[in-house]
């Protein structure tokens, strides 16, 4: 049986209309996990090795906004997929940014797996303001002789972890140290708490809060709606955006408790579900971790995107579960009062910028979010 997140979730975003069965020879092209299953395995040309490691990185939605092309023999051009974006709850692109730095991070790693440094020269035309634009974004250039990073063995098994947390097994201070450790920089901050402080439950109250907001922002709710891809053949067809199945998920549609216009109209059962649905996410949190970057500019976020990444990395390889709450962080209108409330709550300084926040514990493993698969990041 689907457990209650799942069931509140569905109910909270609505359900998009059925589309065709994908068939059995158009299995292998459509497959959500294939690309986390030996990735790059035979590829001869190292830059292709590495991007299809870095398709799997952390990003916002699952949106997977790469583009990216070759040049030359050993360079590569990674673009920002404009067609990708997410209006109402990332106006100014800054998470997906985050996200194109994950990509950047993990690609770099998997090139020293093979004996390869990935020299990156980031906005080559200019730095992209306000939006992030059709130009490139970075030029990686792969050189030999890179040094094998430890974390390229949790590539593959690195998640967002969205269930609910075992409460009786907390995060330790030295495994939270241990998970907080990193190369020193000048330009990020990485912090945590644990359960038990004020902190920590502040965060959890805000967590929700935000949430919540989301849910009532009707742009907000309907740009979940529109990527969500829900059952086998929708997951397979789309592979990206936010994938929910279990079994029975047909019959939920079929009895009309999967439409649109129930969970988009308050006051309705299915609607206070939905604004319910983070509580027991959030309150079973073992604690939250912070990435705060000293500068506001583009730079900045594609370095905190290269360390969440890492960090990631670092909480799989402690066998920690992490999961971002990005909704705190949003930066349109409705959400600027809980935004304010989240940066008091990490002593942000003035003119410092809150960039990521994540919750921690442990919990079962999950299986992989889709990916579209290398091909499909190439223009065409």
């Amino acid at each position: 049986m689907p457990n209650r997140r799942t069931i509140l979730q569905l109910l909270a975003l609505g359900s998009l209309a059925a589309v065709p069965a994908v068939s059995a020879a158009n299995r292998s092209n459509t497959d959500p996990a294939a690309a986390w299953r030996n990735p790059g395995a035979g590829e001869k040309d190292p830059r292709l090795y590495s991007l299809a490691h870095a398709i799997l990185a952390p990003n916002p939605h699952n949106r997977q906004p790469w583009l990216v092309s070759l040049e030359g023999e050993d360079s590569i051009i990674l673009y920002f997929d404009t067609t990708r974006r997410l209006p109402a709850t990332d106006p100014y692109d800054r998470q997906l940014a985050i996200g194109c730095g994950a990509f950047l991070e993990i690609l770099s790693i998997a090139a020293r797996e093979i004996g390869y440094e990935a020299q990156i020269s980031l906005f080559p035309a200019g730095e992209p303001q306000p939006l992030l634009n059709d130009k490139p974004l970075a030029h990686i250039r792969l050189v030999k002789g890179g040094t094998k990073d430890p974390l390229y063995s949790f590539i593959t098994q690195r998640r967002s972890n969205k269930e609910t947390y075992d409460t009786k097994k907390r995060v330790s201070a030295e495994s939270l140290q241990a998970l907080l450790t990193a190369e020193p920089t000048e330009t990020l901050t990485l912090s945590g708490t644990l359960s038990g402080t004020a902190q920590c439950e502040a965060l959890r109250q805000l967590s929700i809060q935000a949430y919540r907001q989301e849910i009532q922002t009707p742009l907000a709710l309907k740009e979940s709606i529109d990527l969500m891809r829900i059952g086998k053949a929708e997951i397979a067809k789309y592979r990206d955006g936010i994938d929910l199945d279990f079994p029975g998920i047909g019959a939920m549609q079929a009895m009309g408790l999967l439409t649109r216009e129930k969970m988009m109209t308050p006051g309705t059962k299915a609607y206070q579900q939905g604004l319910e649905q983070y509580d027991p996410l959030a309150k079973s949190a073992s604690g939250y971790v912070w990435i705060i970057s000293n500068s506001k500019d583009r730079f900045a976020e594609l370095a905190v995107g290269r360390a969440y990444a890492r960090l990631n990395l670092r909480a799989t390889a402690l066998g920690i579960a992490m999961h971002p709450m990005s909704q705190a962080l949003q930066e349109y209108a409705e959400m600027s009062a809980i935004k304010a409330d989240t940066e008091k709550a990490v002593g942000l300084a003035p003119d410092a910028r809150l960039q990521m926040l994540a919750r921690i514990g442990y919990a079962s493993l999950v299986p992989p979010s889709p990916r579209r698969g290398l091909q499909e990041h190439f223009p065409t």
